[in-house]
């Protein structure tokens, strides 16, 4: 009895398992999908970090566009200010940490040098089949191993970026902490302090 109840507790294990890592199998084809084309738009201006990148931001912001929830982590970035925001003020923060976003992925694709990467399968299952976590492992030229946690969540039957995870760097907490400085030196004024973050971003 004990052998069939362990059998029969491995065949049920593996019912659920199969379908919840079919969900990650999908996010980590988005984010490899990702990868590759970001890579093949950034390989032209590998290293050139003096170059004028503004057509590279251009492409980027086209192969992102479908694959990162832009408007959500925007929101989340503005924190308790976004409640006090208008509907122009979440309009034009959208816009604005849009092109913050593909800025920085730019430039730091342009500066490092990859010379291979690997989709890491988890060693767990997520508890929710629309939100997985997809890490990867790469490798420079210059032999530095670095790993990105892409956090990734299913919306309308489409996977998308809603954070990033670079060796425990964390982009969404990282800026949301800057808005919030920038909102304080403001006094709370979410305009001020959106049209602070764009001048800041235009100097970079």
């Amino acid at each position: 009895m004990k052998i069939k109840g362990l059998i029969s507790g491995l065949i049920l294990l593996l019912t659920v398992s199969v379908p919840v890592m079919a969900d990650w199998q999908q996010a980590a084809d988005e984010v490899e999908q990702s990868i590759e084309e970001m890579l093949a738009k950034v390989s032209p201006y590998r290293g050139d970090v003096d170059a004028d990148l503004e057509p590279l931001y251009l492409a980027l912001a086209q192969v992102t566009q479908d694959t990162v929830d832009y408007p959500y982590i925007a929101k989340i970035v503005m924190g308790k200010y976004y409640r006090r925001a208008s509907a122009q003020d979440k309009l034009d923060f959208a816009q604005v940490f849009r092109r913050t976003l593909i800025k920085t992925y730019a430039k730091t694709l342009v500066s490092f040098n990859i010379k291979a990467y690997e989709v890491i399968e988890p060693r767990s299952v997520s508890p929710k089949p629309d939100k997985q976590k997809v890490t990867v492992k790469v490798l420079s030229e210059d032999g530095k191993a670095y790993s990105i946690v892409n956090y990734m969540v299913k919306t309308d039957e489409q996977w998308k970026l809603v954070n990033i995870v670079l060796d425990g760097f964390n982009l969404r907490v990282t800026f949301k902490n800057q808005f919030s400085n920038i909102a304080q030196n403001t006094k709370g004024d979410v305009s001020a302090a959106i049209a602070q973050w764009s001048a800041k971003m235009s100097k970079k």
